[in-house]
């Protein structure tokens, strides 16, 4: 707006990986800070100063996605050797690796109480929880998985691929909702009310569903 100063955002620290970063993110408390290197190592910081905390080894061939267990500084990656890794970041040890279901893990998603992990690897979804131990394995989707997210206060997770999304719960292997879109599909977002699912698509479209009544 006119007459106003526009906020200025101050460089506080900053850190070189050995390739570059294809995934990055913040623990839940704000405190950690993970970064991905394409070619595989993986780097905990603290937020705050900067200070590299750990240097993980990531994954074979690259890693792919990283995802914070929701109230803990449990870290979830998953990479181009086909696994997911679950890291323990107060001392840099992996608690539990876990086989994909397929080359590559390219998606990686926790629910919002943090009991179970989804990740993405060509057309299959799992779940898992927090010791590793696999609750479920979906049907394969009709495409590679493109984006997960699970519906905010709720057990619905979204999967999106080509031709559409599938709405899963953990309790069963028969989807809740298919909505069917004859586009490829890039990725996903729930409203903060969860009353409407946006994709993003390859046709630089973004569609919307309502809820009510299109879930």
């Amino acid at each position: 707006m006119f007459g106003k100063t526009a906020p200025r955002l101050t460089k506080r620290w900053q850190a070189t990986m050995p390739d570059h970063v294809i995934a990055a993110g913040f623990s839940s408390n704000g405190k950690l800070v993970a970064a991905a290197a394409v070619s595989g190592p993986v780097a905990v910081f603290d937020a705050d100063s900067g200070a590299r905390q750990h240097d993980l080894a990531g994954h074979q061939f690259g890693t792919a996605a990283l995802a914070w267990q929701p109230g803990t500084t449990l870290l979830a990656s998953a990479g181009q050797d086909g696994t997911i890794r679950l890291w323990n970041a107060d001392n840099g040890h992996v608690q539990a690796e876990l086989a994909g279901g397929a080359d590559s893990v390219e998606k990686l998603a926790w629910n919002s109480p943090g009991d179970l992990l989804a990740s993405g690897a060509g057309k299959k979804v799992r779940l898992w929880r927090p010791d590793g131990t696999m609750v479920r394995e979906y049907p394969p989707l009709g495409g590679t998985v493109a984006d997960l997210c699970w519906r905010p206060g709720s057990s619905d997770l979204a999967a999106a691929a080509y031709g559409g999304i599938t709405v899963w719960i953990p309790e069963s292997d028969s989807p809740k909702r298919v909505l069917e879109k004859k586009v490829s599909l890039l990725a996903l977002a729930w409203s903060p009310d969860s009353k409407f699912l946006a994709a993003g698509a390859q046709d630089s479209t973004v569609y919307f569903w309502i809820r009510k009544s299109g879930l």
